[in-house]
């Protein structure tokens, strides 16, 4: 078991074996702003994660662990910790094994498109009405304005002002559509460590004044949407998705394998490719106890309140109302 107060090292086996933007040492040393990080190491697969008091958190979602490897850290955990439960999702099937006691916490899904080998053969894959819409706006913007440019920005050429921008776009769109962001300071700084390191942005601007974007860390050929957003002036152009299809196509030509959308299926999301695909949270327990039968009934409240609120415009509102009235996010 290592410990770290401070930056975690590299760990290049860890983030090729996860290929994921929020299971990688990069987004970690970014986002997560508890210390001390600890890391432990069993058969060539490692997990990092951190303690409360009751709790043991492991880092990263979008995780590939079998069963047989989260049992195997499970009791590992519980050795060090029994005292404790842990908190450990994002997988990409539930967890099955039985050996320990899990308590589903949510059902999360994560919108992903295999990639095509070439920009044409995506295209082909498209309905007729998404290809010609693609074609259309990135047309008409630079038929428009001839000082149109679209650009893209990797690693080190990403400044911090670009994605304070791109996120003030964001909340900008949301502000627009009667709703709120959860982007804030901490994403920004987050998002600007990341991208330094692993980001991809594209751009769409005009005199050099940014107007659409998105942020799209790429991890071992896997791209991920972690942001679109785009000034809201230009809608008719909807130079959001010319910046969406712009990554795509550079992903695609960079030797992309898959492009996750993330976060829950959405027209636009449907219409460029993507696929649902549920992910699996978990509190885990080494034994039944009475804070585990009770976290249990939680949890199944819990999971039941989040399917209703998917799959219904007014379930929705109804619990954002509630989230909003008991200072939930």
């Amino acid at each position: 078991m290592t410990q770290y107060s401070g930056h975690i090292e590299p760990n290049t086996e860890f983030d090729l074996h996860h290929h994921s933007m929020y299971c990688c040492i990069g987004y970690f040393n970014a986002f997560i702003a508890d210390r001390p990080v600890y890391r432990a190491d069993m058969n060539g697969t490692s997990i990092y994660y951190t303690l409360t008091d009751k709790r043991i958190n492991v880092l990263g979602t979008l995780c590939q662990y079998t069963d047989e490897e989260i049992d195997l850290f499970c009791s590992f955990l519980f050795q060090q910790y029994p005292n404790r439960y842990i908190n450990w999702g994002g997988f990409y099937h539930p967890y099955e094994s039985g050996k320990y006691i899990a308590h589903k916490t949510a059902i999360v899904s994560d919108i992903i498109m295999d990639l095509p080998e070439d920009e044409q053969s995506y295209l082909k894959s498209l309905n007729s009405t998404t290809r010609k819409h693609v074609q259309y706006y990135k047309r008409r913007f630079l038929r428009d304005f001839p000082d149109g440019k679209l650009n893209v920005y990797r690693n080190e050429e990403i400044s911090h002002e670009l994605i304070e921008q791109i996120i003030h776009f964001n909340h900008l769109r949301m502000e627009e559509k009667n709703t709120h962001s959860d982007l804030d300071d901490t994403d920004i700084e987050g998002f600007y460590r990341l991208c330094r390191e692993c980001g991809i942005v594209h751009t769409v601007e005009l005199d050099g004044r940014l107007i659409a974007a998105t942020i799209n860390p790429e991890i071992n050929h896997h791209g991920h949407l972690a942001v679109i957003s785009h000034d809201p002036e230009y809608n008719k152009y909807n130079p959001g998705q010319i910046a969406l299809y712009e990554t795509i196509a550079d992903c695609i030509k960079e030797g992309g394998k898959r492009f996750h959308f993330l976060w829950d299926m959405s027209d636009y999301k449907k219409r460029f490719g993507g696929q649902l695909t549920e992910l699996y949270y978990y509190h885990i327990y080494p034994k039944h106890t009475v804070s585990g039968i009770a976290d249990k009934v939680k949890c199944d409240i819990t999971c039941s309140l989040m399917y209703f609120q998917k799959r219904s415009k007014t379930g929705r509102k109804i619990i954002d109302r509630v989230k909003k009235t008991i200072g939930m996010k």
